[in-house]
């Protein structure tokens, strides 16, 4: 009986320190290749410089970018940025900062809330597969608000899901302060979405679906304490034509008519297939599996996990307007249905290894499309992070094998883990920084000093928030049909072109000379 105790100890001493590894190989894995890549355009960029220009105007109330009101999205990601621009200097790599620790506290949200249900051991795979999630990585490297308002919103669900006993009498009020939060980070969107996780949570899970009297009371009234100053503040400001011309264009207008990133219905189902590899196999079967085992209280978290999921991508789907992000604020449902399903192989190893079997075809296909990417010549800059790609789950292919034939779903969940794990690091150390690099202007102004001159800077029917940031001034910007009249100003403005107008420039025969070609952008001067 001793003897067993203190196995048990030591299993959980074990899975407390595998979480500790977990959580610092998420740092680095957040940390790598962050600092030294510029700002992307375009929202990276339009984010940062519309918290410089926030910070040197001292409003805080309407945002501008390019000294304009940028009215699209609420706040809080450009308070955040711009309070570690007054503390640190204005450094493009804090601009980041926010999004990154958002997505740490994701995964330590994911922890907790898988050690209640599955134990110290659960906590850790829970961690290990949220972060070796591509869009979790992709998206939280990121300086966007994404990221922010996924902590927020799953901080929420995180606290319905809890039992009672488990968070103390002020959850409604904390609930209501997290939806507060979400919505100064995204608006509208940030509490509708979840709030209709929230119902099919508790639908699917056999929870009252409409809460206290007391909790509903204390919620809203967190809410509005959150909101109202800031909101009652940015009314006074543009007015009550101008919030509901706001929330009409970028609330009903991108949502039922798709006024950008227009995209099919199925597209979130994509996304859930590409943007949580190798996961998605185990987590399509969890989906299956989880209203076969619905009656069991065991399953119950992994039931609302499903339900919110499901809700939330079917919300999403019925939008016009879609982009991989938007998906963000689900991912964190995703590692606990995982979980879940590897608990269940592991109790019934000696009757079904479906969800082992589909992770290593999964591993299978990565190590082939690895391999061909490897050797395709269109694909030759790529070709050593594919060849890297091709050894490490091919690696992981061999131990996952070794896994089936030992029954042993814990080793071939672990490869997996590993293998993408250490993947997204070496992509973060490389990959991310040289596409950063492609789609920034911090290499343009960097390497034609005559951008850092008074001399006037003019874009051609281009926008680059990127240039703006750098620059640290607004540049003009004009259409191919207006180069001649601009020319004729005669302040020898520089242009900046990119392949697409070059040739209609070039045609015009206008006098001007070619003065350096960096990346896509061609920089002209008068002759």
């Amino acid at each position: 009986m001793i003897g067993g105790v203190q196995a048990q100890e030591s299993t959980e001493t074990r899975a407390a320190r595998a979480l500790g590894v977990v959580v610092l190989a998420a740092l680095l894995i957040l940390l790598l290749g962050s600092v030294r890549a510029p700002l992307i355009d375009p929202d990276e960029a339009r984010f940062a410089r519309t918290s410089v220009e926030m910070l040197r105007s001292g409003d805080p109330v309407v945002p501008t970018f390019e000294g304009q009101p940028r009215l699209v999205k609420p706040p809080l990601a450009h308070w955040l940025q711009t309070v570690l621009f007054r503390s640190f200097g204005i450094h493009p790599w804090l601009a980041r900062v926010p999004a990154m620790l958002s997505t740490l506290g994701s995964l330590l949200l994911v922890a907790w809330v898988a050690r209640r249900r599955f134990g110290n051991e659960g906590a850790a795979w829970a961690a290990a597969i949220f972060i070796t999630s591509p869009l979790v990585v992709v998206t939280g490297k990121v300086g966007t608000l994404d990221a922010l308002l996924a902590v927020h919103v799953f901080a929420a669900l995180a606290l319905d899901m809890a039992e009672p006993n488990e968070t103390g009498p002020y959850r409604g009020a904390a609930v209501g302060a997290l939806l507060g939060l979400a919505f100064l980070a995204k608006g509208p969107v940030g509490a509708i979405l979840p709030l209709l996780a929230m119902l099919a949570g508790r639908t699917a899970s056999s929870r009252p679906v409409v809460p206290r009297v007391r909790a509903a009371a204390s919620a809203l009234l967190a809410m509005a304490a959150v909101i109202l100053p800031w909101g009652l503040a940015f009314l006074q400001r543009i007015g009550g034509g101008g919030v509901g011309s706001t929330l009409r264009q970028e609330v009903l207008d991108r949502y039922v008519e798709g006024t950008a990133h227009v995209e099919p219905p199925w597209f979130y189902a994509l996304v859930l297939a590409v943007g949580f590899l190798p996961w998605a196999g185990p987590l399509a079967l969890a989906l299956v599996r989880v209203i076969g085992d619905r009656r069991s209280p065991a399953a119950r978290t992994a039931l609302y996990a499903a339900a919110s999921l499901l809700i939330g991508v079917g919300f999403l789907s019925l939008g016009k307007g879609k982009l991989p992000n938007y998906m963000l604020p689900l991912a964190p449902l995703v590692p606990l249905l995982v979980t879940w399903e590897l608990g269940r192989e592991i109790e019934r190893r000696h009757e079904s290894m479906k969800g082992p079997v589909l992770l290593t075809f999964t591993l299978t296909a990565m190590t082939l499309v690895f391999g061909v990417a490897a050797v395709l010549p269109r694909l030759a800059p790529y070709a050593p992070i594919a060849l890297t790609g091709a050894v490490l789950y091919g690696l992981a292919l061999l131990v996952a094998c070794g896994g089936l034939l030992t029954r042993s779903p814990r080793r071939v969940y672990g490869a997996a883990a590993v293998a993408a794990g250490l993947f997204l690091m070496v992509a973060s150390a490389t990959i991310f920084p040289s596409v950063a690099e492609e789609r920034s202007c911090r290499r343009l102004v960097t390497e034609v000093p005559a951008l850092q001159s008074a001399r006037p800077v003019v874009r051609v029917d281009v926008r680059a928030p990127s240039l703006t940031f750098y620059l640290d001034r607004v540049p003009e910007l004009i259409s191919v049909a207006q180069v001649p009249a601009r020319l004729a100003r005669g302040d020898r403005p520089l242009l900046l072109v990119t392949e697409r107008d070059r040739r209609a420039v070039e045609t015009m025969h206008l006098p001007v000379r070619m003065v350096r070609q960096v990346g896509r952008w061609y920089v002209y001067e008068p002759a």
